[in-house]
């Protein structure tokens, strides 16, 4: 092989090397979207529980725990 079909190889073995690394980045994305999903999810059921043993609006546990606004 000469210089440029090793420079040629190189450059692929990189983009390979740089696809390989943003799928995993993409995968550790998603997997801690879900992660926060299900732990958003968890808090609204227990700020409802709480929000209906105290009989108020859920809203107003928001105010009460300084969270950000619920939508």
């Amino acid at each position: 092989m000469n210089n440029s079909e090793n420079q040629h190889q190189n450059a692929n073995e990189q983009l390979t090397n740089l696809s390989v690394i943003e799928e995993k980045q993409k995968q550790k994305h998603m997997q801690l979207l879900h992660q926060y999903n299900d732990l958003k999810d968890a808090t609204e059921i227990v700020l409802g529980a709480l929000a209906q043993a105290k009989g108020l609006p859920v809203k107003e546990m928001y105010k009460i725990y300084n969270l950000p606004k619920h939508e």
